[in-house]
């Protein structure tokens, strides 16, 4: 399997793919991840979490494992969506590291997933990850108010060969997006939101003062 042979992964995918069939991935995510390894540059929007590829382990177990406890996934569902989270996230170590630009949402900072240690884990994970190269982490802050772009999440990777795809989510859908037009508005959308943004320096600050928050709170 492509997937398989991306990531260096045996046939895990293959293999986890086939025994869970469509009850664990969104339809058009297989198609995305074979680009998404493959992409040279990423940009992200999340509004209500932290986006995946940035997640710790705990906090994207205890995102993963809320609808257990909602009744409605199973906890081999959960398992399965948290390797496959960690799993994607050796994209970023490849040689050379993909360019990541990602924009998140200030509600999803203090929103506080899997209580205060998860999460001030999970913001000196984004602290670190802001400092590193080829990283631009911005927080887009609740005082844009209607100003944000995007109610939804979004995700454009640009490919080698320079082309640029989509990736967008509703409640229960993913889809790929090849068309031109559609995409020539997402990334002028993407680029109002990094301006909406603070800078990377204001943001580091942010995250930073959420994490003491918590920390002390």
């Amino acid at each position: 399997m492509a997937l398989d042979r991306a990531f260096g992964s045996g046939e895990q995918f293959l293999r986890e793919w086939s025994a869970s069939g469509q009850r664990v991935l969104f339809e058009g995510f297989v198609e995305y991840l074979r680009n998404e390894v493959k992409a040279v540059a990423l940009r992200l929007f999340e509004i209500n979490i932290i986006p995946s590829l940035l997640q710790t382990p705990e906090y994207s177990r205890a995102f993963q494992e809320a609808p257990v406890l909602r009744g409605i996934a199973t906890q081999q569902q959960a398992d399965e969506r948290t390797e496959k989270v960690l799993l994607r996230q050796q994209a970023l170590a490849r040689d050379p590291a993909p360019h990541v630009q990602a924009v998140i949402d200030e509600g999803a900072l203090r929103r506080p997933i899997g209580g205060r240690d998860v999460m001030v884990t999970q913001l000196r994970h984004l602290e670190a990850l802001a400092s590193r190269p080829r990283f631009l982490v911005q927080v887009c802050p609740i005082s844009a108010g209607e100003n944000r772009p995007f109610g939804h999440p979004i995700t454009l990777l640009t490919m080698p060969n320079r082309v640029i795809v989509g990736y967008g989510e509703t409640q229960r859908r993913g889809y790929l997006e090849r068309d031109p037009e559609t995409l020539a508005e997402w990334a002028t959308e993407y680029d109002h939101l990094q301006a909406e943004a603070l800078p990377r320096a204001a943001s580091i600050e942010l995250i930073r003062d959420v994490r003491k928050g918590f920390e002390h709170g």
